[in-house]
């Protein structure tokens, strides 16, 4: 499972301490494991500003997280109390992960693509689709493909990460007809690794 967490950054709060305490990779639990930290460039996409793809396992890791925050450990711990005063959680979603590409490259530009599938369309359906997507256009890489569990995550319910080389690179691949697709982008959003982003 991806446990997404969409952020936006408090105006008042300084960037440079939003940076330092936003960086969730400071999270050190072994179970847990940060796959993406995307934040939003040159003002291209929607807000929150900021997705964190959290991979975990399965839903009894959200009541462990929920364990952990109400114990006296949790209670204790000033860093992660921080990090919520610096952060502003503004949404999060459970998706199960319908394509895992390669791990995201850091010094890479990502294209999200926000869409919607019926629940009669399989996962299978929609993995097949992007697969075959991905194959035909070489100067992107498909890093994820994510479909809500159930409703619990924001519409449109179901994301698409692509990586690419730079803007030049994203042309090309933003100029496609997608008008007939039928996971055609209700939204999209380009990004950069968290830090590495232009406001």
């Amino acid at each position: 499972m991806i446990y997404i967490e969409y952020v936006e950054r408090d105006r008042f709060m300084p960037l440079e301490i939003f940076r330092y305490l936003g960086n969730q990779a400071a999270w050190t639990a072994p179970e847990d494991q940060l796959v993406g930290s995307f934040g939003r460039t040159m003002r291209i996409g929607p807000m929150p500003s900021y997705l964190a793809f959290w991979k975990c396992d399965g839903m009894k890791r959200m009541d462990e997280w929920e364990a952990h925050f109400h114990s006296d450990a949790g209670i204790r711990d000033t860093h992660e109390l921080a990090t919520h005063r610096a952060i502003h959680l503004q949404k999060a979603g459970c998706y199960d992960e319908v394509v895992t590409g390669p791990a995201a490259d850091q010094g890479k530009l990502f294209y999200i693509e926000y869409f919607a599938a019926r629940s009669a369309v399989s996962n299978d359906q929609i993995a097949t689709h992007f697969q075959a997507r991905a194959k035909k256009q070489p100067e992107a890489t498909l890093n994820f493909v994510l479909r809500r569990i159930g409703r619990l995550g924001p519409d449109p319910g179901a994301i698409a990460v692509w990586s690419l080389a730079d803007y030049v690179a994203l042309e090309p691949f933003t100029r496609l007809d997608l008008d007939e697709d039928p996971f055609r982008p209700a939204d999209i959003g380009v990004y950069r690794w968290f830090g590495k982003e232009i406001l």
